[in-house]
């Protein structure tokens, strides 16, 4: 029996809801037919260059990414965008953003499993947000800043950590949320001692040192490309008969 399309946003539509994603997002089927058989799957953060050609070397039809690839109104269509290119060689493209980081086992409890494995984590764990975005975490014991900022690099194979300069006090009560979350720091003020996210602007670093939040910075691609063993995994188990690829090109920024 045939797999299309359809059968894999559905399956998808389980574990992260598409209805629960944020207003001013673009998730779902972005690209493409429900109707159209899957020949393979390729797994992606972002829905890339390289993540279209990988798709057409392995034989895959179907990119699953977390970042959308049609996110605004486009006002212009070139041969040479990828979502020309998608549709063009008859890649369907299936996008799931704020719902994989609200959802249950989703994103930002990877995170928190993440970090569990190299500390003690209290048992309850609470959403920043009433929708689900974001996780809130006590540790078992106080840590220093640049302690966690060592186990976070560690935990989320990060190149580097940026972290708040100035804050001087130990930290228990931790706040993450996957992406880039700076925007969430006054909702946080009073509720945790330290802020895990990634993609801060220079003056979220000022606001978090006024709202006496430790803030890290681990980084976008380091927080969220976790996802792609995650969903690999739920789609094998659904459709152990189909090519699953998994694709972590890597972060697209170099450090030196």
């Amino acid at each position: 029996m045939s797999i299309l399309v359809k059968d894999i946003y559905e399956i998808v539509n389980q574990f992260a809801p598409f209805d629960t994603q944020e207003k001013w997002d673009n998730s779902g089927l972005l690209v493409g037919s429900p109707k159209q058989e899957v020949s393979g799957v390729l797994i992606s953060l972002d829905i890339s260059v390289s993540a279209l050609n990988k798709a057409q070397k392995t034989g895959c039809n179907l990119i699953f990414s977390h970042h959308p690839v049609i996110f605004s109104a486009i006002k212009n269509l070139y041969a040479d965008s990828v979502v020309y290119q998608l549709a063009k060689h008859d890649i369907s493209a299936i996008c799931c953003h704020t719902p994989l980081d609200i959802a249950k086992g989703g994103i930002n409890d990877l995170i928190v499993q993440k970090l569990q494995s190299e500390m003690q984590i209290e048992e309850k764990i609470l959403p920043v947000e009433d929708d689900g975005l974001g996780r809130i975490i006590t540790l078992k014991e106080e840590i220093s800043l640049p302690k966690f900022a060592q186990i976070a690099k560690h935990a989320l194979h990060c190149e580097n950590v940026r972290f708040s300069a100035n804050h001087q006090e130990k930290i228990k009560k931790i706040a993450v949320c996957s992406g880039s979350g700076s925007s969430m720091l006054e909702e946080l003020s009073g509720r945790c001692d330290a802020f895990l996210t990634g993609d801060v602007k220079h003056d979220r670093w000022y606001k978090a040192e006024e709202l006496h939040i430790a803030l890290l910075d681990c980084g976008h691609y380091a927080t969220e490309v976790i996802m792609i063993p995650y969903v690999a995994g739920k789609l094998r188990e659904a459709f152990p008969e189909l090519r699953i690829i998994e694709f972590a090109e890597g972060d697209p920024v170099r450090y030196v």
